[in-house]
């Protein structure tokens, strides 16, 4: 990691992490503080209406103000003040809450539920009688299966634009053609917010203004949104996509891996580690790999392919020889 520390980690109240992490963000598992509370509430476990109200303490609040209301309404409702669970996970808000962590960066992710869902990825054919040898081979298979999948993704996502549900204007399409095929579809996601919401702007303060931005029908919503035109800075208090080439993050970008292949190269140059085969040689494979995936349907495709690699194993051929012929010669007139 380069010595650096995780910026979030989300834990089922994992003490020992936090001493080890001093200065990372630690998140208390939704998903965890869902089922605890289900467990110690079981009378609770039917009731859709407490469900409901819960998770929208929870996460669905967007700022403390609406988050205290729904908090006090819920433990007014359903008699919960005196119980030392609430009272607990409440002191420790800033853990969880998502109305009170909008200023740091954990790309959405609520729960530590990605890392569970990778155990029973990896585990769905395993029992407790499964042999070591086993679950490695079912190891090795899940991966095989998950690179597969990677490069496939990966070639769809270089090679052609995704489509959207509304007309392509400029910021769209400029989403599709920078980010990858998933994060297109998240940024579409909150383009479908943007068009409920009502802009207004109530201020300015030289060049800098102040837009009001909030949802027509949810009251309590507004926020003061603050753009500086001269620097390109936007400010939003709900901490989503600003709009600005800084803001694009590049690990969710098209050329993500392929500027991984070149920094690793740059490295090993730098370092006169670099004999030009290792990088170049998996570079050519996934070139290649893409061009046959490309074609694999088209059997006038294919046959151009195959013509081309005839032709070119000749050439090589002729080259390799050739090669071998002078290193011969040179080692028997050295000797």
């Amino acid at each position: 990691m380069g010595d650096k520390c995780p910026v979030t980690l989300f834990t089922d109240q994992d003490a020992a992490m936090a001493r080890v992490f001093p200065t990372t963000r630690h998140r208390l598992c939704l998903w965890h503080l869902i089922q605890n509370a289900v467990t110690r509430f079981g009378v609770m476990k039917s009731d859709s209406t407490f469900k409901a109200a819960f998770n929208k303490c929870l996460s669905g609040c967007l700022n403390q103000a609406e988050f205290n209301a729904c908090w006090e309404a819920m433990i007014t409702k359903y008699n919960l003040k005196e119980y030392k669970w609430f009272i607990r996970i409440y002191k420790l808000r800033h853990k969880w809450e998502t109305a009170l962590s909008k200023d740091f960066f954990s790309a959405g992710i609520l729960s530590s539920q990605r890392s569970e869902g990778t155990n029973n990825a990896v585990g769905f054919r395993a029992t407790k009688k499964t042999s070591l040898t086993k679950l490695y081979y079912i190891f090795q298979e899940t991966i095989r299966r998950w690179r597969r999948t990677e490069d496939i993704d990966e070639f769809n996502s270089t090679k052609s634009i995704p489509t959207s549900h509304y007309p392509m204007t400029s910021l769209l399409k400029h989403a599709s053609q920078v980010y990858t095929h998933t994060l297109f579809r998240d940024f579409e996601d909150e383009f479908n917010l943007v068009v409920a919401l009502q802009v207004q702007l109530i201020h300015t303060n030289g060049q800098k203004m102040i837009y009001q931005v909030y949802l027509e029908d949810r009251v309590g919503s507004a926020q003061a949104v603050m753009y500086d035109p001269p620097n390109e800075i936007i400010i939003c208090p709900f901490k989503k996509f600003e709009v600005s080439e800084k803001y694009i993050s590049f690990r969710w970008t098209k050329f993500a891996k392929v500027e991984v292949w070149n920094k690793q190269e740059a490295e090993l140059k730098a370092k006169g580690l670099l004999n030009g085969f290792t990088p170049w040689h998996l570079h050519m494979l996934r070139k290649y790999y893409s061009l046959i995936l490309k074609s694999h349907t088209i059997e006038e495709a294919r046959k151009i392919i195959e013509e081309s690699f005839k032709k070119d194993s000749e050439a090589i051929q002729t080259i390799v020889e050739a090669a071998s012929n002078n290193e011969q010669n040179t080692t028997i007139t050295t000797t």
